[in-house]
């Protein structure tokens, strides 16, 4: 086992199977310290150890990132796979993965965590989740859906995302689900419509959470500042839809007409921008006559 370790050592991390049948009959301290300490080290190599079975080994293995999978088997899984995420995103500050895992909330483990899933959920039991298996996924998105039309949800989502969406809604929805389905995150659609779950839920590897009861609510004002915010984030699709609103309740209807016209003229939707040049333009000037 050593001498294996001393050939792991040109990795970024070394993974100690302990079992009966792979540590060595005599530890010689001699011998394992420098290679699994100094030299991993000097190395900046990561050991983690997992005990499979119970056997003798150095107790100083058990002091830093030590998994224990003698009693346990699927609990040792999550807490390693915890254990990589954890330093995938926080690289070399990353401590060592939380301890938790609710009894009762099994079934999403089992669903969700372990493996790529869609389940319907309290948003209690949702919040608990997200917070508790957090480390186990790239990422927890959590969308408040209660009260918002398919364009505020995918704007959010893909905001949270980082992802610039200045295409049709139906474009947007594509992309976050292209996206999502190659990636490891945990999805939460908080009390969506049945639109929202079927345009937003994105299969592949990430695991969707649909919650039965609204846990946020998402408070979006609806004014044309708020729609020229969207604009300047490349929302499009949700300011078009909120400029179109205040064009109907007759809140600024040349200003909202101006931005609509510059969005349609963006997705080269040429009829609607002249019809709303035609319909809310500046209305042209009468020739006066002289005599």
């Amino acid at each position: 086992m050593i001498a294996k370790a001393e050939e792991g050592l040109c990795a970024d991390v070394l993974l100690l199977l302990l079992s009966p049948e792979s540590a060595p009959t005599r530890w010689v301290r001699e011998r394992w310290e420098p290679v699994l300490f100094d030299q991993a080290a000097e190395g900046k190599v990561e050991v983690l150890t997992v005990l499979l079975r119970e056997c003798s080994f150095p107790m100083l293995l058990r002091r830093r990132n030590f998994i224990d999978a003698s009693k346990n088997r699927l609990t040792a899984h999550r807490l390693l796979k915890r254990w990589f995420w954890l330093r995938e995103r926080e690289g070399d500050r990353s401590g060592p993965p939380s301890l938790e895992f609710s009894a009762d909330l099994e079934d999403l483990y089992l669903t969700l965590a372990d493996r790529a899933g869609v389940l319907h959920v309290h948003g209690a039991d949702a919040v608990r989740f997200a917070t508790e298996a957090s480390e186990e996924f790239e990422a927890v998105l959590w969308i408040p859906c209660q009260g918002c039309t398919l364009a505020q949800a995918a704007g959010e989502l893909g905001h949270q995302m980082d992802l610039t969406l200045d295409g049709q809604l139906s474009e947007n929805c594509s992309r976050i689900r292209d996206v999502l389905a190659t990636h490891r995150c945990l999805l939460v659609l908080d009390a969506p419509s049945s639109e929202i779950s079927q345009e937003l839920t994105p299969g592949g590897r990430t695991s969707t959470v649909i919650t039965r009861d609204a846990v946020r609510v998402l408070d979006t004002p609806q004014t044309p500042a708020y729609a020229r915010s969207l604009i300047a984030e490349r929302r499009y699709a949700e300011a078009y839809e909120l400029l179109y609103r205040l064009l109907d309740a007759v809140i600024e209807p040349d200003n909202c007409a101006r931005e609509l016209t510059w969005i349609c003229e963006h997705w080269d939707r040429v009829a609607e921008a002249n019809a709303l040049r035609f319909n809310y333009g500046p209305a042209r000037m009468e020739q006066l006559t002289l005599f």
